[in-house]
């Protein structure tokens, strides 16, 4: 997908009550390591992050790199007082006119209604600026809280995938649900 044309050539820069999303910077590479040193972030993803501040330094620059080639919009979810990035949040796997929407957020920031605040944003972003008419993500059974988060912002659960997502690290396998929001059904919140 072309983002630069449909967005411009500047990655995007949203504020919002409580969070600024922003692009990633070489120095956000401490504090994203340091919210992934935490396994209660990363216990429903599909790696454990970065493992040392080097690699996040890594991996800032291939979701950047990403963003120019036009396979994924990954932002950093900053705290707008501090702008210390707490999370991130992102559209990636473009086909046609869908996307998966996937986040993560410092544990301590749960429960203030900051990933609802940046979900909604990029859902708009994905829905009003890329013109998709699909956005899916796709949650382990056990991730309650990402489960109860998306069924507040209208998706819908679409099923089982087994055996869907293996962890880059463990190579354990795991089953996943699916849950898809249409922009027909989309409203801003």
């Amino acid at each position: 997908m072309n983002f630069t044309k449909l967005l411009g050539a500047t990655f995007p820069t949203i504020q919002t009550e409580q969070i600024q999303l922003r692009k990633l910077k070489q120095e956000d590479a401490p504090a994203l390591y340091n919210y992934y040193t935490n396994e209660n972030v990363y216990r429903y993803l599909d790696w454990n992050g970065p493992g040392s501040i080097e690699k996040s330094y890594e991996v800032i620059n291939i979701w950047n790199g990403g963003y120019e080639k036009g396979w994924i919009i990954r932002f950093a979810i900053a705290d707008k007082m501090t702008d210390e990035v707490i999370g991130t949040i992102f559209l990636s796997e473009f086909v046609g006119k869908r996307a998966e929407i996937g986040y993560e957020l410092s544990e301590t920031y749960w429960h203030r209604g900051i990933m609802s605040e940046a979900v909604n944003e990029v859902l708009s972003i994905g829905f009003n600026q890329l013109g998709l008419v699909r956005i899916q993500a796709t949650v382990a059974e056990e991730n309650i809280a990402s489960r109860r988060l998306l069924t507040k912002i209208n998706f819908n659960e679409e099923g089982k995938l087994k055996q869907y997502e293996c962890h880059s690290v463990t190579g354990e396998c795991r089953d996943m649900l699916i849950y898809s929001l249409l922009h027909t059904e989309f409203s801003k919140k």
